[in-house]
This record gives C-alpha cells, structure tokens and sequence, in this order.
C-alpha cells in the first residue's frame, strides 16, 4: 500500500525537476560574440600552406597583419607602426584551404599562395584603427562590418 503511494509521488518529482532544469537551460543565453569552430569543420593545414600564409600582410587601413603558427595553432595579431604596446593576438582556425575563422567571427581568406589576404568582419579583431572612411560602412541593420584587403 505504501508502494502505490509512494511510486505516483517519486514520479511527480522527477517530472517536475526534469522539467525545471530543461527550462534552465533553454533560457541559458548563448554568447553572441562568438563563432562555434566545430570539430567537423576542422581542416588540416599542410606545412607548404602553413609556409605561404605565415608572414605579415600590409592591409588597406594602413595596418600591418602578422600570422603566425605555434605548434599546430595559428595566430593572427594586427601591428600599427605608431603603436607604444603590442595588441594580442587572436587564434584562428582554418576551415579550409587558405580560410581561417577567430572565435568572434572575423574570417581570413588567402590566396595566391599567401600572397594576399582578405579579412571579414575585421571589426572583431583587437586593436582595428579604422580610417574615416571606414567608419561610415554599415549594413543594414546599422552594424559595421569592415573588411580589409592586402596590398
């Protein structure tokens, strides 16, 4: 008798705490600064491909984008000539041949074997100077999105 009580009560609670805690994590907020580098979009960088990319490209807003490879990771970091202390450098993930992505969303694309390089949604990237002209780009939802370009 204390079974057919007791079996209807265990099983209220459980109902009622497994619903609690996918209540809490349906209202977990994601962060909206960054991008998700998956596992699945992991691409393997050769050592020929690494070679051509590694150095530093003069970009249109006058700055200067420095990559580097530490071990198997790859490190992005942007250098002003007038600059009094380093910006830190941002890890990038490649996606593919000659395209690397950094956790905020700032997309590398390379070509002519790391001859040119062009960067999308620079504005994620720490340390931007951004020419007036540059300023004034927006999309229509009034965010900025600034691309760059190597010389």
């Amino acid at each position: 008798m204390l079974t057919k009580r007791l079996l209807p009560l265990l099983v209220a609670i459980f109902a009622v705490a497994g619903g609690t805690a996918q209540a809490q994590t349906a209202m977990t907020p994601q962060a909206a600064d960054s991008v998700r580098v998956t596992s699945g979009t992991y691409y393997h960088v050769t050592a020929q491909e690494a070679l051509d990319i590694e150095q530093q490209y003069r970009l249109s807003n006058g700055q200067r984008l420095e990559v580097r490879q530490q071990d198997t990771h790859f490190f992005g970091r942007l250098i002003d000539d007038r600059e009094l202390h380093a910006k830190p450098s941002v890890e990038i993930y490649p996606t593919g041949p000659g395209q690397f992505v950094s956790k905020k969303g700032s997309t590398f694309v390379f070509s002519n074997t790391g001859e040119r390089v062009v960067i999308d949604d620079a504005q994620f990237l720490p340390g931007l100077r951004m020419p007036a002209d540059m300023r004034s780009a927006s999309t229509m939802d009034g965010s900025a999105r600034i691309r760059l370009v190597s010389r």
